[in-house]
């Protein structure tokens, strides 16, 4: 859902500097921060929603310097896409998981990817806290650890853009690695247990939040937390496997 008011359309009196730019840009400011608080609502309570705003100015100003009217994209839809891009672009460029559960998701991404190769996508909850040497309950509390943030590190995603438009050197590539990873997922999806499979469903296409999901699935908000973390592990391992084969065999190799 959109911010209510609406805001000015792009003219080519804005590229200047002065008065009619700045009353542009804050024009679009709440743009700016629909579109942060929609990021930060995936990402861990410690991330200040405030840096996120200012890294989506900096993406609005870029929008409004390289806007082009020609290819008939409305500028707000131009400028939400760049704005989402600074962002990621900015929490790419930040540290903002702990060290100690960065290094307990790339155990359980490891471990997943061994188990994946050797037994099939179906492991079992069991099989994975049996293979790391835990118990249920503290895997479970590392789901729930790693269950805030991107399915993949944001330094493993391509460059937000919008899906119609091509890169700015004129070639679709980000366009087409975009495509190719949402095909990936939707296959991968597929292959998930029914009810992580259920979890992204109820969460992402129905846009349930976590406790509403437990009411209808009948579990606590903190089980489904747990089971969308893993479904992300899960996919997470996946996508590595078709975007980085020979990396995800490499520490499959070295986790042993």
């Amino acid at each position: 859902m959109s911010p209510a008011t609406p805001a000015p359309e792009w003219n080519e009196a804005v590229r200047a500097e002065g008065a009619p730019r700045e009353r542009f840009l804050e024009s679009h400011v709440a743009l700016v921060r629909y579109v942060a608080l929609r990021i930060a609502s995936r990402l861990p309570a410690n991330v200040d929603v405030e840096d996120l705003v200012h890294d989506g100015v900096l993406g609005l100003i870029d929008a409004v310097q390289k806007y082009d009217p020609a290819r008939r994209v409305r500028f707000r839809t131009y400028a939400e896409q760049r704005v989402r891009g600074a962002i990621l672009d900015g929490l790419r460029h930040r540290d903002w998981k702990p060290r100690t559960i960065r290094r307990s998701q790339r155990e359980l991404d490891q471990t997943l990817a061994r188990l994946t190769t050797e037994r099939g996508s179906d492991v079992t909850e069991d099989e994975i806290a049996a293979e790391m040497g835990v118990g249920v309950e503290q895997l479970r509390q590392l789901l729930l650890d790693a269950s805030s943030g991107p399915l993949l590190p944001l330094d493993e995603l391509p460059c937000g853009s919008h899906p119609v438009l091509e890169s700015d050197d004129g070639q679709p590539h980000a366009t087409l690695e975009r495509k190719e990873l949402l095909q990936a997922l939707a296959q991968e999806l597929v292959g998930l247990p029914d009810r992580e499979r259920q979890v992204l469903e109820l969460y992402y296409h129905e846009g349930l939040n976590m406790k509403e999901v437990g009411a209808v699935m009948g579990v606590t908000e903190s089980r489904v937390c747990q089971l969308h973390a893993q479904a992300a592990a899960r996919l997470r391992v996946a996508l590595r496997t078709r975007l980085h084969p020979a990396a995800v065999v490499v520490n499959a190799g070295d986790a042993r």
